[in-house]
């Protein structure tokens, strides 16, 4: 059965989790006062109803030579399911392409693209984006500065 309410404990784990997920279990359960074996089978049981979805280490944008985060609007010509699929499947098949978020207001979908330079983001432009059926309009913006980025979610 999935876990369908949290506990204090829980939302512990869930917010040490976030801070350090190579936490050991150990410390894990001496945060939250339980046994190892109980905290082993808590986070067993939240990873199975799909509140942790995985582990991953956050890498350096900058220092591996992606200097330049793009915010792309993009605009389909037709709304309606095939089209939007269309343009899915494809922005799945562009690593650049960090997160797409498909969006309600004056534009479709809301990219965020990190390339190394802006030649690679206007080959980008040409080369693959452009090249997807059924896009209308592309608008970028050029993130300046960073003045909050996390991957933590409020728990409560």
């Amino acid at each position: 059965m999935l876990k369908t309410h949290l506990d204090e404990v829980d939302v512990q784990i869930l917010a040490l989790l976030q801070e350090d997920g190579r936490t050991t279990n150990a410390d894990l359960a001496k945060s939250v006062g339980l046994s190892p074996p109980s905290v082993l089978q808590r986070v067993r049981t939240l990873e199975k109803a799909g509140l942790i979805r995985g582990y991953h280490a956050l890498l350096d944008y900058e220092r591996l030579g992606l200097k330049i985060t793009a915010m792309t609007e993009i605009t389909l010509s037709l709304h309606q399911e095939q089209p939007i699929e269309r343009f899915r499947k494809a922005i799945s098949g562009i690593p650049e392409v960090m997160e797409c978020y498909h969006v309600s207001g004056d534009y479709d979908f809301l990219l965020k693209i990190v390339v190394k330079d802006i030649r690679s983001y206007e080959q980008l432009v040409r080369e693959r984006l452009s090249k997807i059926k059924g896009i209308q309009q592309i608008r970028t913006s050029f993130v300046l500065a960073i003045t909050k980025h996390t991957t933590q979610i409020p728990i409560q």
